[in-house]
């Protein structure tokens, strides 16, 4: 159930025209989308925090049970050393060395899903609530995310309206430079206020 809404969130992504020149350490710091609609008919709903700094990228998203982002069901947690630096098409270029990717089912059906076995759980049994695994390396229907210490090559553009990425937290497969994303996802980041 929960593999097929991110399947339509990923369906639903595309790219937009790119902002201003950024200038790399105007990334740094805390990030936060807004609540974003996915699955069927946007049933579902996703936040995704992000900071940067210190050479680190980290990242969570909290998917939840409505498209108001309530009830709490799933949890990705994810971490890399990251190279950020100018790039000469509006954008800046990021590049990420996975470190950590882990799951976290929160909800008593997303646990009963994930133990199913085959691609339910992402080739692992024994899924607990609240209970993090590694999924570095392994298939979660609909995302193929990449082996601990793949490089992945991302691109992103920040303007007054805040920053957006080409491939990250979305795109797991961009490990060739030359295929950088030249256009930003639909997701708006914001400076998070702590």
């Amino acid at each position: 159930m929960m593999m097929f809404a991110l399947a339509g969130f990923v369906l639903a992504v595309g790219t937009t025209a790119s902002a201003s020149q950024p200038q790399p350490n105007s990334l740094m710091g805390n990030w936060i989308s807004e609540c974003q609609p996915i699955g069927k008919d946007g049933r579902h709903g996703i936040i995704t925090r992000v900071t940067l700094a210190d050479g680190q990228v980290e990242a969570e998203t909290q998917m939840f049970a409505t498209s108001e982002c309530k009830a709490p069901v799933l949890k990705v947690n994810y971490r890399g050393a990251a190279t950020i630096q100018q790039a000469n098409n509006g954008s800046v270029s990021i590049d990420h060395s996975v470190d950590q990717i882990d799951l976290t089912p929160q909800a008593p059906d997303v646990v009963a899903q994930y133990n199913l076995g085959d691609e339910h759980g992402c080739g692992l049994d024994g899924w607990q609530i609240n209970v993090p695994k590694s999924v570095a390396g392994r298939r979660c229907n609909p995302f193929s995310f990449p082996l601990k210490g793949t490089t992945l090559f991302d691109s992103a553009w920040i303007d007054g309206n805040g920053l957006r990425f080409g491939a990250f937290p979305m795109i797991w497969t961009n490990t060739i430079a030359d295929r950088r994303p030249t256009g930003a996802l639909p997701a708006t980041y914001r400076r998070a206020v702590d």
